[in-house]
């Protein structure tokens, strides 16, 4: 029988993350240049706009991927592309996103950064990652039932005005919206249980494409971001892998 020494082991996932990571970035760049392509060719385009936006989510793409290898740059790519993101939401006069990102999403990147720096990450070593204890669980369920109610309450007070009350695609949305912000303080505090809600976010969002989609409502931008979140399933299910490797070397050193 033929075994690997520890080394070849090593070696082996460093050619499988940079090659699964090569895959991940192109496959998501080609979606989002895809997506520009359609968006030009419409009468009313904004050139400029459209553009600034692709470049956006390109950073955003590269943020993920930065993140699931434990990488501190993550935030910077992150920075990027919540500024950007948030002039497009100015731009589109979306007042509640624009908020979320401009008070919520930008000074988490500075957090993170922070706290991952604190943990021992640099541009080419990964954050000493840490795992949610069964106490640490029950206060993310608290702090998810809390955020929840919240949101829950902020959709019905809109939809009150509008006058358009939809309970279940207020409870669906208001749920992604959750799991986005929870996840969010778990990764700036650098725990692997982050991947577990975005997993989450993902599964989601494809069933809601997909739904789209079926409904006849969608078009090839519908397609584009099927794709798109079905690579970021992807990214999140290695990004478990190797979290869960990064919290096993941070539980021994505590030891």
């Amino acid at each position: 029988m033929l075994y690997l020494q520890p080394d070849e082991v090593a070696m082996n996932e460093k050619t499988f993350n940079r090659l699964f990571n090569a895959f991940l970035l192109t496959g998501m760049v080609i979606c989002v240049t895809i997506a520009c392509i359609l968006n030009l060719q419409k009468p009313d385009a904004r050139v400029a706009l459209t553009i600034l936006s692709a470049v956006g989510a390109i950073m955003g793409v590269i943020s993920v991927v930065l993140s699931a290898n434990g990488n501190i740059l993550t935030f910077v790519f992150g920075l990027v592309d919540v500024l950007i993101y948030s002039y497009t939401l100015l731009d589109q006069n979306v007042p509640m996103t624009l908020g979320l990102h401009v008070l919520y999403f930008l000074p988490m990147e500075f957090i993170g950064f922070y706290q991952w720096r604190r943990r021992g990450a640099t541009s080419k070593k990964a954050v000493q990652a840490r795992r949610l204890p069964a106490r640490g669980w029950l206060n993310v369920a608290a702090l998810f039932v809390a955020v929840y109610a919240a949101i829950l309450f902020i959709a019905w007070l809109i939809a009150r005005y509008q006058g358009n009350i939809v309970w279940a695609k207020m409870a669906f949305d208001s749920a992604v919206t959750t799991a986005n912000i929870v996840a969010l303080v778990l990764m700036a505090m650098a725990y692997l249980d982050q991947w577990y809600l975005w997993t989450l976010v993902n599964i989601t969002s494809i069933v809601l494409w997909i739904i789209v989609l079926s409904s006849g409502e969608g078009s090839s931008y519908t397609v584009v971001q099927l794709i798109k979140y079905s690579f970021y399933l992807l990214n999140g299910l290695n990004a478990i892998r190797i979290w869960l490797k990064l919290s096993e070397k941070e539980a021994v050193l505590q030891e």
